[in-house]
């Protein structure tokens, strides 16, 4: 019914809300809509047969004229949208923002462009004042983040400040806990100390007064092998009188000022072999000292007493702690470092105990009923890692210790 009905279809294009323009391939408006007339301000049947540019700003119409050309080479479909928006030139002379959709047709061997076009200046408005308004929302915001800034970092440095106070008060606090621990440790180091210095200095003592009263009384009747036994056990006791009088004066000294290590240049071999010499006092019957190796053109830098306050402890150890009829092996070799290692198969060191032989006044339990101050490990220690060395060891219980000590030359 409405298949050539003119009319119907002029209403239909008229009627449309967005405006429609169709050019030839020259520029040339074939056909428009009234809503494109009302959209630029011109009369009905005004725009027919005018070039394009009439509707686009003098500005843009030269780079127009490049994509118009452009399209006619190889149309397609633009649809509207899609953050593309273009500037139109209203009758008045006003520049208005349009919305552009574009599309082709051919008809009779000829293609033409479609351009579906709505005014979007409310909308432009509308959006500029919301981007004004955003605008003054972000420098609003911007002044109060550096305001709240501000305070933030004031209130950090009050925190700081808060902090370093706590702080203060925590480390005197700490500072008198740690004191009060250790006073309250000295006390219980000087009850054991004494302790120990008396049962130390008292069992010599009354040895070497049975021993002076049997040599007085042994040299009326002529009875010299007895009185040269008891002369030697005088001087295994005073020796271990020495022993322990050195321990307890270091011990003081320790704890009193720092160890002032005198060092100079002397053969090891020669001073190695007088403290073996000098330890042949204490041997018990029928022990040994197996000295393996020595080279006697080494020559060392180190404090001679410190060293022999190691050696001579770790020695006069292997002698006590081993049965009677025992060897003692040592071992010395030299190159960039000494090594001295001493081996008995003595009592050993129970496996428990082993982590805690070097603690001061600590003594195994297997050893407790032999003489001793539980201090000359922890001496030899301290003396060794001060001179820049180590020392380890390996031990079975009942069967030996083999203690390795490694000093520089």
């Amino acid at each position: 019914m409405l298949k050539n009905d003119k009319e119907f279809y002029k209403i239909w294009f008229d009627t449309l809300l967005e405006g429609i323009c169709i050019t030839d391939n020259k520029g040339i408006i074939v056909m428009n809509n009234s809503s494109l007339e009302e959209i630029f301000g011109y009369k009905s049947g005004e725009l027919k047969n005018k070039k394009i540019d009439i509707l686009i700003p003098e500005i843009y119409r030269n780079s127009h004229q490049n994509h118009f050309t452009s399209y006619f080479k190889k149309p397609k479909k633009f649809k509207k949208g899609k953050g593309r928006d273009f500037f139109g030139l209203h009758k008045n002379g006003k520049v208005i923002n349009v919305e552009i959709g574009l599309n082709f047709f051919e008809y009779k061997d000829n293609i033409y462009a479609k351009a579906l076009i709505t005014d979007i200046s409310s909308r432009k408005e509308e959006e500029l004042k919301i981007r004004n308004l955003n605008l003054g929302l972000e420098l609003e915001l911007t002044q109060q983040t550096k305001e709240l800034t501000h305070a933030v970092v004031q209130l950090k440095k009050s925190n700081k400040t808060l902090k370093e106070e706590i702080q203060k008060k925590i480390l005197a606090e700490n500072k008198a806990q740690k004191a009060f621990r250790k006073e309250k440790e000295l006390n219980l180091l000087q009850t054991k100390f004494l302790s120990v210095a008396s049962h130390e200095f008292k069992t010599p003592l009354s040895g070497i007064l049975t021993s002076t009263t049997l040599i007085d009384k042994y040299k009326n009747t002529g009875q010299y092998k007895n009185i040269e036994k008891h002369i030697k056990t005088i001087k295994k006791l005073v020796n271990q009188l020495n022993s322990v009088l050195d321990d307890f004066l270091f011990l003081e000294k320790t704890e009193t000022e720092k160890v002032n290590y005198q060092f100079y240049k002397f053969n090891f071999c020669p001073f190695f072999e007088d403290i073996i010499n000098n330890s042949k006092t204490v041997l018990k019957d029928g022990q040994k000292i197996e000295l393996i190796q020595c080279n006697n053109n080494v020559e060392v830098y180190q404090d001679k007493k410190i060293l022999n306050i190691i050696i001579r402890n770790i020695l006069y150890n292997a002698i006590k702690y081993s049965p009677i009829n025992s060897t003692i092996k040592i071992k010395v070799e030299t190159n960039d470092n000494i090594s001295i290692l001493i081996e008995d198969n003595g009592i050993g060191i129970p496996l428990d105990d082993q982590k805690h032989i070097f603690k001061r006044f600590f003594r195994a339990k297997n050893a407790l009923h032999f003489q001793g101050t539980g201090i000359g490990l922890n001496i030899v220690k301290h003396h060794i890692e001060e001179l820049g060395g180590s020392i380890s060891f390996k031990s079975i219980e009942n069967k030996g210790t083999i203690v390795n000590i490694k000093l520089p030359l």
